[in-house]
């Protein structure tokens, strides 16, 4: 799996990028990862964020973003 940063810098701009991003209505995230409301979850991972940062706990929230992230721009996400 790709290594990910989640430094308050790299954090800070994966967020400011999710804030100014165009989205589809859906997305595939992978094989088993169907995302039928973009905006929504990118809002919900942004909230999760928001609220508990720097907790390691919801890291998950930033992983999200990323690979989103990486699937938007055509990168590969493995």
């Amino acid at each position: 799996m790709k290594e990910y940063s989640y430094d308050e810098e790299s954090v800070k701009a994966l967020c400011d990028w999710a804030v100014h991003a165009t989205f589809p209505k859906e997305a595939d995230l992978n094989e088993a990862e169907h995302i039928f409301d973009v905006d929504r979850y990118v809002q919900a991972n942004l909230n999760d964020i928001k609220a508990h940062y720097p907790d390691p706990f919801y890291h998950p929230a930033i992983t999200r973003l990323y690979l989103l992230k990486d699937i938007m721009e055509g990168k590969d996400t493995e």
